[in-house]
């Protein structure tokens, strides 16, 4: 496994992981020698492009209103649609459902394809984006909530 599958896979953090490559070298390698699907099988693990049950009572409101009973849902989505809330504990949910590796991988994905595209278009107009996504305040909101997770 790559370090990123190893940190997204198991919830350790990239620091802890390039301790360990210094400093567990045997723990590491061994680590590192996983084959990504043999070990994301073994232990149930999920990451971002699976399709889970999603229970909508886990949260303050349905993010996915065609259904008002469990359906399938990509992890992506589920991330990305209650990040977008800002509710503390509907983002404590998804760090407890999906770890908070995962959840801020996402923050990040999204953010910086935000960025990328210069705006966010709300239907009516489009509000620029300027800087760089992790110094938005907005952004940096939502990081502390996982953070507290």
């Amino acid at each position: 496994m790559t370090q990123q599958q190893i940190s997204l896979l198991l919830d350790i953090p990239d620091r802890t992981l390039r301790d360990w490559k210094n400093n567990r070298n045997k723990l590491y390698s061994l680590l590192e020698s996983l084959d990504y699907a043999d070990a994301k099988e073994k232990i149930n693990g999920i990451d971002i492009n699976d399709i889970v049950i999603f229970n909508p009572k886990e949260y303050s409101y349905n993010q996915f209103w065609q259904t008002s009973k469990n359906s399938e849902q990509k992890v992506y989505y589920i991330i990305s649609n209650y990040l977008s809330t800002m509710q503390s504990n509907d983002i404590k949910q998804l760090c407890k459902n999906f770890g908070k590796t995962l959840v801020k991988s996402v923050l990040n994905d999204k953010y910086k394809k935000m960025y990328k595209k210069g705006y966010i278009s709300t239907g009516v107009m489009d509000i620029p984006l300027t800087g760089i996504y992790n110094k938005n305040e907005t952004y940096k909101e939502i990081l502390r909530m996982i953070n507290d997770c």
